[in-house]
């Protein structure tokens, strides 16, 4: 009898579970019913009264700093205007919005005909870039005007309108030919992408994601409710090696001068750039708004080329800053430093001649004197001795002819021409005359400013360096930091020889004769070489220096180089000493106020 009716209760409870699960799973296909066939018809019936929207929003650029911290390069408001009825218009809207925009009836006419048509909204974008007292006396007035609407957007802003543009670059509207290629990536046909600089370089990290928004809008095309969003994802933030202190007075020395050149000042031992001025330059929020033929002409096609980055697309002769490299491949053939040789004033072969910078010459030389007066003399007569091999080996070495790997796009390998180059580019066999020009820096050969402060950084720690970069860290939205290092370069050459040479360009600097003098520094012992190359541009050479201090353990190495600037003990020590002076000064207020903490 128990048994009976235990077994009818475990019957009456089973069937009670089947009933629960039968009910749970009615509900789950009703509501997976409504959500996937009435919800889906709902959406789409409103959908084909134009009622739904899919709206992109923007993800926001990262913003660039210097290495101080200094914020550069933000995002403010930007100010679209779209006309909401696609290409549709009769007499009496262009009537309005002649009136009400200050534009004539033909100019708006043909934005609507021809304005970009977003794809999900059917929005047709007739101005977008429009000031912001523009944009706040439309949207006063926008209930008069159903057919437009001012869409806020996110729109680069350069806090310093030009310093450091070559560096930093600038953003615009992606081309067609870019979107070809970039579109697999997400990009759509109105996207905003980096042009120049570290925008270009690193825009898979400034770039953010984007979000998106399904909206409701009424019959007047009017919002009513957001029916889903997503939201954008900002880009990551850049940190630059670049102390915009240094750079600025640089910059602003340069333009009290009306200088047309470069700088570069390098931490050879871990590549990083302290300074990397091009001069001159160009206004970045003005090349990202939108700008009249002649406004882009002016800049396009201005003679002194402001949009050309100097420092690493500047492909020059480098003159004498180069016979330290030169001097660097006789010692390792087997010159004696202090064996001197007689300089008359010009060394000859058979019927040519190849004259010193002084006319009367410069009397015994040795390699120290060599440098330190600058005596060609002596590079002509090692050059015919000992040939152009070791001198290409050892250029090559220091990167000369290669592009030094900085991080941003645009830079050029210059130009060390051997025989082969020779042969192919002018039918002609090397001679020894073309080894002579070589030792002084000048013939075929072409620099940029970068790849000399590297070729001192390499003299400088007597040996390597590190690959040049703009970029210190990457820091995400989340905090995560990435780092960016640069890579280590070595070159085999005797390291005494390189200490020979050290003391020669101190002395290029301190001694009364030296070339350099304008670097003496209290207090810091500056190695240095001057240079002035010949060109054909300019009634005056091409002015160069490079070296690196203080001279036995080195912070910074750099070059300075200015077009038609004369010799190299003027225009280029000028700035170099500038940059000197101001970072030691830097350096001092911040021991100062280590100490006061």
């Amino acid at each position: 009898m128990l048994s009976v009716k235990l077994k009818r209760s475990e019957k009456g409870r089973g069937e009670n579970f089947l009933i629960i699960v039968a009910i749970i799973y009615s509900l789950i296909f009703a509501r997976l019913f409504f959500m996937q066939i009435v919800k889906v018809e709902k959406y789409k019936k409103m959908s084909n009264k134009n009622s739904i929207k899919v709206k992109r929003v923007n993800g926001y650029r990262g913003k660039i700093y210097d290495s101080n911290g200094e914020l550069l390069v933000n995002n403010e408001a930007g100010y679209r205007l779209v006309y909401l009825n696609e290409r549709k218009y009769d007499e009496k809207k262009l009537d309005e919005m002649s009136k009400l925009l200050g534009y004539d009836k033909k100019t708006i006419e043909k934005r609507i005909k021809y304005g970009e048509i977003y794809n999900y909204t059917r929005e047709n974008v007739i101005f977008d870039d429009i000031s912001k007292e523009k944009a706040h006396k439309i949207i006063e007035k926008n209930s008069d005007f159903s057919y437009l609407e001012v869409q806020i957007y996110s729109k680069r802003k350069y806090l310093n309108e030009s310093l450091g543009s070559h560096i930093l670059g600038y953003v615009r509207n992606v081309s067609s030919d870019e979107y070809e290629k970039m579109k697999d990536s997400g990009y759509k046909k109105d996207d905003i992408i980096g042009k120049q600089g570290i925008e270009k370089q690193y825009e898979s990290y400034l770039r953010g994601e984007n979000g998106y928004r399904y909206i409701e809008v009424n019959a007047h095309n009017r919002f009513v409710k957001t029916l889903e969003e997503k939201k954008p994802k900002m880009g990551d933030d850049i940190y630059l090696t670049v102390d915009f202190d240094l750079q600025q007075k640089i910059t602003d020395y340069m333009n009290m001068k009306k200088m047309k050149g470069a700088f570069v000042a390098i931490e050879p031992k871990t590549g990083r750039i302290i300074t990397m001025a091009s001069n001159p330059e160009y206004p970045l929020n003005t090349i990202i708004s939108k700008m009249t033929t002649k406004e882009w002409d002016d800049i396009m096609f201005n003679k002194d080329r402001p949009l050309e980055n100097r420092a690493i697309t500047g492909r020059y002769p480098p003159g004498s800053i180069f016979k330290a490299l030169s001097a660097l491949a006789f010692l390792e053939e087997g010159l004696n430093p202090k064996e001197t040789f007689f300089d008359p004033g010009y060394y000859q072969i058979g019927k040519w001649k190849w004259r010193s910078w002084k006319r009367e010459g410069h009397g015994y030389t040795d390699l120290t004197k060599s440098l330190v007066e600058s005596v060609n003399y002596y590079y002509y007569r090692a050059a015919d001795k000992y040939g152009r091999q070791k001198m290409l080996e050892v250029a090559d070495a220091f990167g000369i002819g290669k592009k030094t790997g900085v991080d941003i796009p645009g830079e050029k390998p210059g130009l060390l021409p051997d025989n082969d180059w020779k042969k192919k580019r002018l039918k002609e066999p090397w001679y020894t005359g073309d080894s002579i020009n070589l030792s002084i820096g000048q013939g075929y050969l072409l620099v940029t400013p970068l790849q000399m402060a590297k070729a001192y950084s390499i003299l400088a720690n007597k040996g390597y360096t590190y690959t040049p970069h703009l970029v210190e860290k990457i820091v995400t939205e989340e905090g995560k930091i990435k780092e960016i290092k640069g890579e280590r370069e070595e070159v085999k050459y005797n390291k005494r020889y390189m200490e020979e040479i050290k003391e020669a360009l101190v002395q290029t600097v301190e001694a009364k004769d030296g070339t350099a003098k304008r670097l003496r520094t209290n207090g810091v012992r500056v190695a240095a070489k001057t240079g002035s190359a010949q060109n054909s541009k300019y009634k005056e050479p091409h002015s160069w220096v490079s070296g690196y201090f203080p001279a036995d353990k080195p912070e910074i190495a750099f070059t300075a180089f200015i077009e038609g600037g004369g010799s190299g003990g003027k225009d280029a020590a000028e700035v170099a000493k500038v940059f000197i002076d101001a970072y030691l000064e830097k350096g001092k207020v911040a021991e100062e106020n280590s100490e006061r903490k």
